[in-house]
């Protein structure tokens, strides 16, 4: 019997070979993320795709945006096929982009972004982007052209929100959003909701030892869900908008007004104040963001399959969206009830 042990054990150690993989290179597409929507300017965000296994290193970030495209145009047509209007699309001051989003990284937009301000509210009523067009779009880089197109549908607005205590959380100052929603039946939604907190408070993070509060808002919307119609269409129901995490699906709660001891002393934290923008889009864009949020609910989870995400970038990837926009700024106060639009900004639709 100990012979046929060794023997054994001589074949299995016998056996390991270095095995060397030749995998194929990744081919070089470019990652288009471009945005229209009703009453404001379109912007792209371009950058470069990846291959699995390329290593990831500081300076990653910065090289894997694309700023050296030939142009980009945004355009509609007539029922006859014709162009109508065209917008030439400009690289903006990485400054600017900082100002705005709090990211410097580089954005396409018009030459004219300034002309649709009012100044007297902030506000943009950008005529070239209407509900109900449908908007092409072309990229010329490295000699080759990249086409979509996408149609910011009609918005369909939430019957109303309201701010409740969270069910699940363990603390008392955490709180749901939650809203009701009548589905229109005559039309087929696709419907896509993002938030961010513009104002929410919380310790300094890089300073644990003191009891500075300060207000860490979130730069850039967060997708909470997206999907079809399919299951509710014609009816109204409830549901909620869960506060995005940074990584994984959606399940957090926001804060109200509450207070903690520090150091003896009592600080003051103010109440959040969240930004939710409910949208409707096409299908295709709808297939898109649909995948996206089904990759964050999968994150990490070994069992989980692969899943590809739906582009309707020809001859590239990643997604050209028209939104028919809806927002709503909601004051994380229990008893709350919010049942008129907010009138959003610039600043509001990145």
């Amino acid at each position: 019997m100990k012979r046929y042990i060794y023997f054994i054990s001589i074949i299995l150690f016998s056996c390991q070979d270095e095995i060397t993989l030749d995998l194929p290179q990744a081919e070089n597409k470019l990652v288009v993320e471009a945005t229209i929507e009703q009453g404001y300017p379109p912007y792209v965000i371009l950058t470069k795709n990846q291959g699995y296994f390329d290593p990831i290193n500081s300076g990653t970030f910065s090289n894997i945006f694309v700023t050296d495209v030939e142009s980009i145009k945004v355009f509609y047509k007539d029922d006859n096929d014709l162009v109508v209007e065209s917008k030439d699309l400009e690289l903006i001051p990485a400054d600017l982009t900082e100002a705005i989003t709090g990211e410097p990284y580089p954005i396409y937009t018009v030459n004219d972004i300034g002309e649709s301000l009012d100044t007297t509210t902030n506000n943009y009523n950008y005529n070239f982007s209407q509900a109900g067009r449908t908007y092409y779009l072309e990229i010329v880089w490295n000699n080759q052209l990249i086409t979509s197109e996408t149609t910011i549908p009609y918005p369909t607005p939430l019957d109303c929100l309201w701010v409740e205590q969270s069910e699940t959380a363990e603390k008392d100052f955490k709180c749901d959003i939650r809203a009701l929603y009548s589905d229109p039946a005559e039309v087929q939604n696709n419907i896509l909701i993002k938030s961010k907190r513009i104002q929410h408070y919380e310790r300094n993070k890089e300073d644990t030892t003191s009891c500075l509060v300060e207000n860490n808002q979130d730069p850039i919307f967060k997708l909470v869900d997206s999907g079809s119609d399919i299951l509710i269409n014609g009816q109204s129901f409830e549901t909620y908008f869960p506060q995005p995490s940074d990584n994984g699906f959606p399940t957090g709660s926001y804060n109200t007004y509450h207070t903690k001891v520090c150091d003896e002393d009592t600080i003051e934290f103010k109440k959040d104040i969240v930004l939710i923008k409910f949208c409707q889009i096409d299908e295709p864009s709808m297939k898109f963001w649909r995948g996206l949020v089904r990759q964050a609910g999968t994150n990490g989870n070994p069992f989980a399959e692969p899943l590809n995400l739906q582009s309707n970038i020809n001859g590239g990837l990643g997604v050209f969206t028209g939104y028919g926009a809806v927002y709503y700024e909601v004051p994380i106060i229990k008893g709350t009830t919010i049942d008129s639009e907010y009138s959003s900004k610039i600043i509001d639709i990145f």
